[in-house]
């Protein structure tokens, strides 16, 4: 859904974050926070926690970027399987690793949808209304950073934008990564994705234990990109 709206969006650009803002404040009004039960032994009513607080709009800024690309949310399988600590298959490893590092040097906003991918795991919906408000009050404050400039079409793609970072299926962001340029790295790791199907299945049903040092993976990938990425706007005017 996100991605095709990103998809959509390059065609009729609009304000992001007034949008966002309205339409959070707006959705917070007409949503219900969800009571967790868990019908186990004592724990049929587990406590009540405010992670929906800080979660909902972080996740929400992390994915709204001036320049929204497709090709940003291919690279979700590959981070959140080797910062959680699932299993990949090496060839994936090796491959997805060399095509996001140099994604990241020539797109390094590519981290915030990375950020926002992990994050969006902790929503849980017994605070949402809070986490929805916060988020409304933040994108309001962005908004004066950003031209007002919109139309009817825009409008709707950015209200389909908005709802869509609620409501993320990591596995089913399906539209191919088409724009920009920058996504010739990420069209070949969207043909690895479909032979790793079910890897967001295992993430939401399992715990997330953070004890793999498969992390060094991203980690590595991501120093060096940000590396060549500054070294190269740094002194390129130099070279040239």
């Amino acid at each position: 859904m996100l991605t095709l709206a990103i998809l959509f969006y390059h065609f009729f650009p609009g304000p992001q974050h007034l949008i966002h803002a309205i339409y959070y404040l707006i959705r917070a009004y007409f949503t219900t926070n969800i009571k967790p039960k868990v019908d186990f032994a004592d724990l049929r009513n587990p406590p009540i926690k405010y992670s929906d607080a800080w979660c909902v709009p972080f996740v929400t800024l992390m994915l709204t970027v001036p320049k929204p690309s497709g090709g940003d949310y291919v690279f979700a399988p590959y981070i959140i399987l080797h910062t959680m600590g699932y299993g990949a298959p090496v060839w994936y490893t090796v491959l997805g690793g060399a095509l996001f590092t140099m994604y990241i040097f020539w797109r390094p906003t590519v981290l915030y949808m990375c950020a926002g991918a992990i994050a969006s795991r902790y929503i849980r919906g017994d605070n949402i209304r809070f986490g929805l408000l916060f988020a409304a009050a933040i994108h309001m404050i962005l908004a004066a950073f950003e031209p007002l400039t919109f139309s009817f079409f825009s409008t709707f793609i950015v209200l389909f934008m908005a709802e869509a970072k609620l409501r993320m299926k990591w596995e089913y962001e399906l539209v191919p990564p088409v724009y920009p340029s920058v996504n010739v790295f990420a069209a070949p790791v969207y043909l690895m994705n479909t032979f790793l199907w079910g890897w967001a299945h295992k993430w939401k049903y399992t715990d997330k234990v953070w004890k793999s040092f498969d992390i060094a993976f991203p980690i590595a990938n991501i120093s060096i990109g940000l590396f060549l990425h500054f070294y190269y706007t740094t002194y390129s005017a130099y070279i040239t």
